[in-house]
């Protein structure tokens, strides 16, 4: 299963900034060590669940979580949770069996996330994960594009930053080989997109049978998007399957 909680909320739902952190079951063993990578971004490094106390600034940041891939074993589920007094999210990441080897790259899995602190704090960082792993906390990319946009990964996943003028968009949205998929705009200031109570363009959606199960299946749907204020934009992409995302201005 693959998940967020967004600034202390539930999967699938936007409650209050002032919420509650869900209770995690983790068992933190030696504080891993922080290192200061060649292009300024902060990381560290352990094996199975981990805690510790790292200052970050206000602002965006984007989180890579790196898995080792140990020969005959898989990683499964994957969580991060960051809090300070004013913010706190949790994500989760999985694949599908049907999937796994397709999100391998060099031995390794590797997913990203993006998140706003409204403040700097010492932010309690966890992470739970049996096999080896390296968080970093970096800035998302950027690039030099405008609508349509088309987007793919396995996996989580926060796509560069992009300009998006005001207008009517499509959202064209497809996985395969998953239970559970999000798709959420965020802009430079760390502001998601909202569509009523809900975030746009696709909320936290599982497939479930008759019995209320997950199963593994495909998903496609296209979403009218309105953009009012023009500006730089991410979409943040929570799935365990293969998905792709195309992002085209309605005439």
């Amino acid at each position: 299963m693959a998940g967020c909680i967004l600034f202390a909320g539930c999967v699938g739902e936007e409650t209050g900034p002032q919420a509650p952190l869900p209770t995690a079951t983790l068992t933190p063993t030696t504080t891993p060590t922080a290192a200061l990578t060649n292009d300024g971004a902060v990381s560290f490094s352990g094996a199975g669940d981990q805690k510790t106390v790292m200052p970050l600034l206000a602002g965006v940041h984007l989180i890579t979580l790196e898995i080792e891939k140990s020969d005959g074993s898989e990683p499964g589920v994957s969580r991060v949770s960051i809090s300070g007094e004013k913010d706190a999210i949790m994500v989760e990441g999985n694949y599908t069996p049907e999937v796994r080897s397709d999100a391998i790259i060099d031995g390794h899995y590797r997913w990203t996330y993006a998140f706003m602190l409204s403040e700097k704090a010492d932010a309690t960082v966890e992470v739970s994960q049996t096999a080896p792993w390296k968080l970093t906390f970096g800035f998302p990319e950027m690039i030099n594009g405008i609508p349509p946009q088309t987007f793919t990964g396995v996996g989580n996943k926060a796509t560069p930053f992009f300009m998006i003028p005001a207008g009517n968009y499509s959202s064209q949205i497809t996985g395969e080989n998953l239970t559970v998929i999000s798709v959420w705009l965020m802009d430079y200031n760390g502001k998601f997109l909202m569509d009523g109570d809900s975030v746009a363009p696709l909320p936290f959606h599982e497939l479930r049978n008759d019995d209320f199960e997950l199963y593994v299946g495909d998903y496609a749907t296209t979403v009218p998007v309105t953009i009012k204020e023009g500006g730089n934009y991410l979409f943040n992409v929570v799935c365990d399957g293969s998905w792709s995302v195309i992002f085209s201005p309605v005439e």
